[in-house]
Order: structure tokens, then sequence, then C-alpha cells
């Protein structure tokens, strides 16, 4: 599921201890009361906001509390009886990008890398909606068979959650439940961008149009997700008629006994499938900051027996098949280290595209490989709590104490080592032609990356990430590259509500 751009923590703290600087900040239902009573105080303690759906509460108490406000510094309004709650909210990044390397490499930069106006919100206590726009970045650019159908749109979907968190359904566009990096906000991702075992190899897509039932328990020691999706990306209809199925899931065995330091180390896994029929093309692949060792765009070649020049393409065409298996281990809110390997095969064929965007098949090709990565984070000042859920369940928010915490800090240290091993083959059909894709062969990708955030409350953020990329293999494009490595010093400014 995706969680709406604020993924919040969902186990309720007694009700009658205050808590203390080490709590996590949970779910908690407004009690009941006969009479109105002033607004709270507010007092230099940790605020609750309730991530499982609880009761509006009853006309009395809803009107003795504000009707708008901050909610453990979440902006919200609501109606006098708290039947209509709506959690406005927003994202903005600024990027900049410096590479050194002999290759030809982006141009140096700053980037607007994101720039949303988000709206969520309970009508009743079972009903939840999400919608996003993005006005950082363009449309995807026209793809042919089929051009994007809607623009500039992120997250938008509705939820219905009658049983709380134990089973959701949630319709519309979200983050797909592949990967456990692939569920989390890009407002928390450990470093400027997801991994390339997960946002290039694993599900370079991110979102998927689909419906999927979700749910945990509010122990959370166990989480499951099964849905049904277009599969052709963001902001597309399905393209050619056929549906993925991918689902994820993961137990916390150490949960079963109670509060501790490993109360959230769990261990999960994703699957995925579906059937493609001259669809789109797979994504390209690049480094974080867009360095592409993988380019599925469209060449010019001269088949074999042909007099005539072509435009070629891959698209993607028969059943790709990928799972993935994740270790997550948040410790004493302090450390955290954690890892995941995917594996991919994605049938393909070399095909010809005519002027229109529709596409001949000259023969047949596929993408087989895996990646993995893993990381370490050490908290130097503060913990994880600052930011909240570190096992991506993705709760929604909930109206709970009324009021703002005092601003914490926190400093971070991140180091993360990824590798990419892939093969694109090209069958006899295929070969016969002489096309000439540069990217036939093996691509092999080692990474190591060191990043630092500092975050002033959960709200702000300035992260600085440096990666080294070693690129191997023996396909054309990288056997005449100048260099097998390439470096990059990004740092990032961002605002989240």
């Amino acid at each position: 599921m995706l969680p709406p751009e604020e993924p919040l923590p969902a186990e309720p703290p007694p009700a009658p201890a205050p808590p203390g600087p080490e709590e996590t900040p949970s779910v908690e239902e407004r009690p009941p009361t006969v009479a109105p009573t002033p607004a709270p105080t507010l007092a230099p303690t940790t605020p609750v906001v309730a991530t499982s759906p609880a009761s509006a509460g009853s006309p009395a108490s809803a009107g003795s509390e504000p009707l708008g406000g901050f909610s453990d510094s979440t902006p919200f309004l609501r109606s006098s009886d708290g039947d209509f709650v709506l959690f406005p909210g927003g994202q903005f990044q600024v990027d900049g990008y410096y590479f050194h390397s002999k290759n030809k490499t982006p141009n140096n930069t700053f980037l607007l890398r994101s720039a949303r106006l988000d709206l969520g919100g309970w009508i009743g206590p079972w009903v939840y909606f999400f919608v996003t726009g993005e006005f950082a970045a363009g449309p995807p650019a026209s793809a042919a068979p089929v051009a994007p159908a809607n623009l500039s749109t992120a997250d938008e979907f509705v939820a219905l959650a009658p049983w709380k968190n134990l089973a959701i359904l949630q319709v519309g566009q979200f983050n797909a439940p592949f990967t456990l990096e692939n569920r989390i906000s890009s407002k928390y991702t450990d470093f400027m961008e997801r991994s390339i075992t997960v946002r290039a190899f694993g599900i370079p897509d991110n979102r998927e149009m689909g419906a999927m039932v979700h749910g945990f328990d509010e122990e959370r020691i166990f989480y499951y997700s099964i849905g049904l999706f277009n599969g052709d990306g963001q902001n597309f209809k399905n393209a050619d008629n056929h549906f993925d199925w991918m689902g994820r899931a993961w137990f916390a065995p150490l949960a079963i006994a109670g509060a501790g330091p490993l109360h959230d180390v769990e261990i999960g896994a994703s699957l995925w499938t579906g059937e493609r029929a001259n669809t789109l093309a797979p994504a390209s692949q690049s480094t974080q900051a867009g360095f592409t060792f993988f380019n599925t765009a469209a060449f010019t070649a001269t088949p074999a027996g042909s007099t005539s020049s072509q435009s070629i393409q891959l698209r993607q065409n028969g059943r790709l098949n990928a799972f993935a298996i994740e270790l997550n281990a948040p410790i004493a809110h302090k450390l955290g280290l954690r890892g995941e390997l995917v594996w991919r095969h994605s049938p393909l064929s070399e095909e010809s595209i005519a002027s229109n965007g529709t596409g001949t098949v000259l023969g047949g090709a596929a993408l087989k490989g895996y990646s993995l990565y893993g990381q370490v984070s050490v908290w130097l000042i503060g913990d994880d709590r600052i930011i909240g859920d570190q096992q991506s369940v993705g709760g929604f928010p909930r109206l709970g104490k009324f009021g703002a915490r005092p601003i914490q800090n926190g400093l971070v240290l991140l180091l993360r080592y990824e590798h990419l091993d892939e093969t694109l083959t090209e069958d006899a059909t295929a070969a016969a032609l002489d096309l000439g894709n540069k990217y036939v062969g093996r691509t092999q990708v080692d990474s190591g990356e060191i990043g630092l955030n500092y975050w002033h409350s959960k709200r702000y953020r300035a992260t600085f990430n440096y990666l080294v990329n070693h690129f191997g293999g023996d396909t054309p494009f990288i056997t005449t590259l100048p260099s097998a490595y390439e470096q990059e010093f990004l740092f990032r400014l961002a605002m989240a509500l």
C-alpha cells in the first residue's frame, strides 16, 4: 500500500501515564467526555497521533477541541462533530549534484527534485483518502504504444478500513507492495534516492495503479499485502489488457515477547508476476544522480538483410517474474541494519518502431539477474523516533492529543553497499539481425555510499551523500567507457508537512 507521505506509528501507549522523552508517538483514541471542557494547555511532552482507525469521537468531546491546529506537528482541519478530518501536507526538495569521472556524465546542477501538495483525510471512522499533485516534474514522456493517462500526479487513492488495521482495502495509485524500500515515503528514505537494487532494477516505476488489501496487528508481529495492478507504472492505464499480482509480507518474531530493543526486527519477502504483450519499454537504469548505464531508448539500426535504417527498441513481451527478500533490524531506536535481495526475469522483444509508435517484433530478448544492498545507520544525535515508522506499515494518520511537541534534532550516519548483476540476451532470430544493441551482455555495478542526515523535527532535513560507482561486465557500452569509476557528491534541503 502506499502510505500517505507521512508514515506514522500505530501502537497505543497506556492512557494514564504521560509519555516520556524516550517513548514512541503512538495511537490514542480521544476519551469520551460528558460535558465540554477547555482546550488542553500544551505541555512539553510527547503528543499522540493515531494511526489505527479510531472513532471520530462524540459530538460532546469533539466540540471541546480545536477545529484546526497541530497534532504531533501534523496540521489538521476538522468538522465540529469530528466526522470529517483533513490533513493538508506537502513536500519540497531542492538538490545539488556534482559528478567526477572521465565518463560523460550529466551536468553538475541544482535541481528542484520534488514540489508536492497533498491532502488526506477521514470521512467518518473508516473511509480514508489521499491525493497528491507533483509540480516539480512534468508528465512522463509520451510512450508508445500508449501515452500517460494522467499528468503530474503521484499518490491518489481511497482506502476502506472497517476492521481497523487488520484488513484495509486501498484502491488508486500508490507505492507498489514490492520490496521494503519501495514502500518507504520519499520524505523518509535514508539516502536521497532509493537504492539501485530497488529503484533501478527491482521496481523502477515505484507506483502502480490498482487495488490492494493489506494489514497488520496492533503489536506489529506481522504485516501482509496483496494487490492486483495494471503493471504499466505511474500514470498509465492498462496498456495490454493483462494485470500484475504483487504481494509483500513480513514477520517480527521477537515482537511476540513484548516491548524491547529488538521488537521491530523483521524478516520478509515480496513476489511479483504479470504477463506483458507488446507493451511499454522497460525502464532505463541509472545511478542515484542520473548516470545511465542501461538505456532502453530507441536507437537507429539497419537490420541484416534490410536496405534502410529503422528505429529499434526493447519492449516488454512475456511473463515477468520477480521476488525479493528483506531483513530489517531497527535496534533500540539508535542502530539500524537493513538488507534486501531482488531477483527478476523480464522477457523482452526487439521491435521496429513505426512513426505512430506501433512496434513490429523482430526477435526475442530477455533481461535477467539479481541485485542486493546492505546498509547500516547510526544515530549520533536523537533516534529514529523523530521520523517514526521503521517497518513501512504505512498507518494512516488519526487525531490524538492536540498540540505540537517541542522540536527535536537528530543526526544519523549511514553506510550502504550494493551490487547489481544482470544479463541482456537476444534469441537467435534477433542476434542474426545484428542490430548492434549496446546493452546486450552482462552489466555489473558495485556502489559504495556514505550519507549524513540532519533532522530538525521530521519536517526539515539536510542531507549529504557521497558515492562511488564501479561498472563492470562485457556489454559494448561498458567496455567502451573511458573509466570504470564514477563519483557523485550530492546534497539536499527538504521540507515536509
